[in-house]
Formats: C-alpha cells, sequence, structure tokens
C-alpha cells in the first residue's frame, strides 16, 4: 500500500499543544504501518498556519493524491491539515474523489454521512472556538492600552522592552537624539542623515554598517520619541500570512481612521519643540518636491541597465550656458543602497534611448503581419502539440507496462520480489517525469493561445494608431509603449551602447536588440 503521512507545526501549536514535528512523525508513520502501509512518503509545513491553503507541503500531498501516487493519508489531526472548516473539506473531498483512503491518528474518521457530519461539526467547533480566543485576547490588548498599558513589545529603535513597560536604551536613544539633532540644526536631510551614520560606524538594531534611508525617516516621523505610542493605529489583518504568499497575494498594512488609535504614554526621548521642527522640516520638504517641475520620460519603470542589473531613472544634466539635458541613469545614491550601479558614473541620453524603443514600437505596428508570424514562430505551437502527443503515447505505454505486470503477478506468473518492485518504482519514476512535462507543455501551448490572440488585437489596434503616430502626446506614447514592452535594457555606453526591447506579449521573453 502506497501511504503519504502530512505533518504540519506552527509556532503557536508547538508551544501550546506539544504538536512537535518529530511526536506528529511517529505517530503517523506508527498509524500507516498499522494499517498495512509499506511504502510511506512524507510531507511536512514547519512554522507556517493552518488558516493558508496554499502551503508547499500540502499543495505537493495534493498533487500526489491527484497524480494517483497514493493509496492512503495519514494526519494526526484533522486541525493539522486546515484550521478553517472549508479548507479541511476541500482537502478531504479531494481525497476521496481520488479514491484514497484517509485517516487520522486522534480521531476516528468514518467516510459515511454520519461520519461526516461529526466531522464538519467538529471542525467548525475547533474554528468558533479560536475564533472566540481571538476575540478575546483583542478585546483585552484594547482595554490594557486604554488603562495606559503597553499590549504589545514596543521596542521602537532607542527603548527597551521590559515585561509591559519601556525605557530609554542607554546607547541607542543617544544616537535617537543624534539624528534629530543634526536633521533640525544643520543643511542635511534624511538621506544625508542615513550617510553620516554609515560613514561614522554606528550600527543599526542589527549589527548592520549601513542605515537605509527609510530607517531614519521612520525614526524621524515616529511619535513614540516624544512620549505617545499609539496602539491600534494600523490594521494588520492577514500580513502575518505574507512571509509565505507571492507578492501578488500579500496583504499591506493599512492606517485606521485617527479616533480609533489609543495613545499610551511612554518615557519621551527628543523634547516636543525638537520633534515639532522636525516634522515642519519633514512637510517642507514635501511641499518643496511636489511642487518641482519634473522632466518627462517615457520610460519609466521599464528601463534597466543590463551591465550593473540596477533599474535605471531619469536624471537631468545641466551643461554650460544652463541648457538641460535629459538622460537616464543607473546610480543609486541613497544610503546603505546594495548596488551603487556602474563606475564610472553611467548616464544614457534619454532622446537617444527613446527614439530606438519608439522606432520598435513603430516596426511593430506598421507590419503586424511579421509581428504575427514572428509571434507564431517563437510559440513554437505545431512542436509543442507534437511533443504533447509524444508524452500522451508514452505515458500510455507506461501504463500498459504498469497493467502487465499486474495482471502477472494476479495470475502467479510473476512474484512480488525486489526486481518487481524495481520495475514499478521505475515505472512510476517515469510517469511522474512525463506527468511533469506534460503540464509544462500544456501551459506553453496555454501562453501561445494567449499571445496569438494579443497578436491579433494588435493588428485592429494598429490600424487606428498608424495614421496618427506622429500626433501622439506624451502620456499617449507612454500609455502604447507600456501596452507593448515588458522591459527595455541598456548594455555599453558611448558609441557601444546597445539598447534591447522585449515585448510585452510574446510568449518568452524573446527580444530583437537594435544596435546604436
Amino acid at each position: 500500500m502506497r501511504a503519504a503521512i502530512y505533518l504540519r507545526v506552527s509556532t503557536e501549536d508547538q508551544a501550546k499543544h506539544g504538536y512537535s514535528l518529530p511526536d506528529q512523525r511517529t505517530a503517523c508513520r506508527e498509524k500507516a504501518a498499522a494499517l498495512g502501509a509499506g511504502e510511506v512518503m512524507e510531507f511536512a509545513d514547519e512554522g507556517i498556519s493552518g488558516e493558508l491553503l496554499d502551503r508547499p507541503g500540502l499543495s505537493a500531498l495534493r498533487e500526489a493524491v491527484k497524480a494517483g501516487q497514493l493509496d492512503l493519508v495519514v494526519c494526526f489531526d484533522p486541525d493539522r491539515l486546515a484550521r478553517k472548516l472549508a479548507h479541511q473539506l476541500i482537502i478531504t473531498d479531494e481525497i476521496e474523489k481520488a479514491g484514497v483512503r484517509l485517516e487520522f491518528v486522534n480521531f476516528e474518521w468514518q467516510n459515511t454521512p454520519d461520519g461526516r457530519l461529526f466531522y464538519a461539526l467538529r471542525g467548525a467547533i475547533a474554528e468558533y472556538e479560536k475564533e472566540k480566543i481571538r476575540e478575546r485576547t483583542v478585546r483585552g490588548k484594547l482595554q490594557k492600552a486604554r488603562l495606559g498599558g503597553l499590549p504589545v513589545q514596543a521596542d521602537s529603535y532607542g527603548y527597551i522592552y521590559d515585561n509591559g513597560t519601556v525605557k530609554p536604551h542607554p546607547v541607542e536613544s543617544e544616537v535617537v537624539k543624534m539624528i534629530f539633532r543634526w536633521f533640525t540644526t544643520e543643511d542635511i536631510g534624511v538621506n544625508g542623515v542615513a550617510a553620516r551614520l554609515s560613514e561614522q560606524g554606528i550600527p543599526t538594531r542589527k549589527g548592520r554598517p549601513a542605515w537605509q534611508r527609510c530607517v531614519v525617516k521612520t525614526i524621524l516621523t515616529n511619535p513614540m520619541y516624544v512620549g505617545t505610542f499609539y496602539y491600534n493605529r494600523r490594521d494588520c489583518r492577514g500580513t502575518c500570512y505574507n512571509k509565505h504568499l507571492p507578492p501578488e497575494k500579500r496583504v499591506k498594512v493599512k492606517e485606521k481612521p485617527g479616533e480609533e488609535w489609543i495613545a499610551v504614554p511612554v518615557p519621551a526621548i527628543i523634547d516636543r519643540e525638537t520633534w515639532e521642527k522636525a516634522q515642519e522640516k519633514i512637510k517642507a520638504a514635501r511641499r518643496l518636491w511636489s511642487g518641482w517641475s519634473r522632466e518627462e520620460y517615457l520610460l519609466s519603470g521599464l528601463i534597466s541597465c543590463a551591465d550593473c542589473g540596477n533599474t535605471m531613472h531619469g536624471a537631468v544634466k545641466t551643461k554650460s550656458g544652463g541648457s538641460r539635458e535629459r538622460g537616464y541613469t543607473c546610480v543609486k545614491t541613497a544610503a546603505g543602497a546594495s548596488n551603487q550601479g556602474c563606475r564610472p558614473i553611467k548616464r544614457v541620453p534619454a532622446e537617444i534611448v527613446e527614439k530606438a524603443v519608439w522606432d520598435r514600437v513603430c516596426e511593430w505596428l506598421n507590419d503586424p503581419d511579421a509581428l504575427a508570424r514572428e509571434i507564431r514562430e517563437r510559440s513554437r505551437e505545431k512542436d509543442l502539440r507534437a511533443d504533447l502527443e509524444r508524452i500522451e503515447k508514452h505515458l500510455a505505454d507506461v501504463e500498459k507496462g504498469r497493467d502487465n505486470i499486474r495482471s502477472a503477478l494476479a495470475a502467479g506468473l510473476l512474484d512480488l520480489d525486489e526486481k518487481t518492485s524495481k520495475l514499478l518504482r521505475d515505472l512510476k519514476g517515469r510517469e511522474k517525469q512525463l506527468l511533469s512535462r506534460k503540464k509544462e507543455v500544456e501551459a506553453a501551448l496555454r501562453r501561445s493561445a494567449a499571445v496569438e490572440v494579443r497578436a491579433r488585437e494588435i493588428r485592429r489596434e494598429a490600424e487606428s494608431f498608424l495614421s496618427r503616430l506622429d500626433f501622439l502626446s506624451f502620456e499617449q506614447k507612454r500609455a502604447l509603449i507600456r501596452a507593448l514592452v515588458k522591459q527595455v535594457t541598456v548594455a555599453g555606453r558611448g558609441e557601444s551602447l546597445r539598447v534591447t526591447v522585449y515585448a510585452a506579449f510574446m510568449p518568452e521573453a524573446a527580444a530583437r536588440p537594435g544596435e546604436l
């Protein structure tokens, strides 16, 4: 019997209930062995909340179930599968529909109407109890803050947190005073303060030698240093799962309305007058920046340096006589930047780079049929379909081989010895490789279909643009470039400058560079 065990533990679970991974592993393997399992696969998620459905170990288990690689799944407890009832039912349903047996160590699961009802009720009660605990915890913290206590570990730089109270750190608090003094009494900005701290060898709290601009800005705008810590200021619900989520699914911290904040008094490090001076200087800098006339750049957010890997941004060079020339540079002046950019400083004329990109876009629009042919060639649709047919044939051969072995075993023509077991394992490994390759090919075919649709759209759109390409406004040009261009890279400088334009609609990062 092919079995798998699933283990999950979060720091909270281990502390409160003793659900350590070794304990779960031992109990689950004993259960699997008692049920007659031979080969046992293991899937685990450590330090990941059960409220998330998308977990690496669980996802791998679900794929194995879907691929028909298992006959039995053993888990310590239903709440190890998921904390939410809906997620428990989804996973259980997937396992059952695949014809795989599901067993728990400390819960007697029966696949009957009564058993499923009890299973659902148990999950609902567990979820309800957790929400009640959470609600009581939140309410208790709010009440503590209203009474002047610190309900969380408020250990901003410059403070020491100890058993519900804070006091100024003897060394860090002096650095905080120095930051405010430099900023309010000298002609120096946030970036200059960060650079000076780094130059003087003052380490950050984590012991790093380089100070980031954002850290200094946070210190200068934190009201805790003037004697007030605000609790319930931000809505952080869901952010604790961000480290396990892709960037596009991560939850952002939101600031709550001011009337919901709870002010908690703490020892001040900075006097009120110094604090007000710092806030006014920050506001003045913001007003000054918003009033500056900015140069316009067609490729902002799209262009990067192929030599150092940095993104490139607009930079104006004032020439003798006062004339200004737009350019793009990869240099990073922010204190603590990990990549300072090319040296000597690389600066490329914006006019040259933007013309190369615009000419490429016009070329695509002027000959959309050639563009469509290029897309089809790069998508390799014909080759992909041939690959898919071959994979399907090989999968059928694998299944036929497995059936032949099973028939021979049933007829007594073969013994289930090591040689036969190795044949079955080899077939299983071959099947796994083929299924993985099939998934890749099917994904490539879907991308190919998508870019073909996009090519037809571009052909239609090109007709409306061609007659007025020379009369588009800056905003219209930029919008058109962003619709068609994925990325622009710049290599070299001077006469050896090379601009490469990557189309947004290619199935892969295909491009044709233009030599300048």
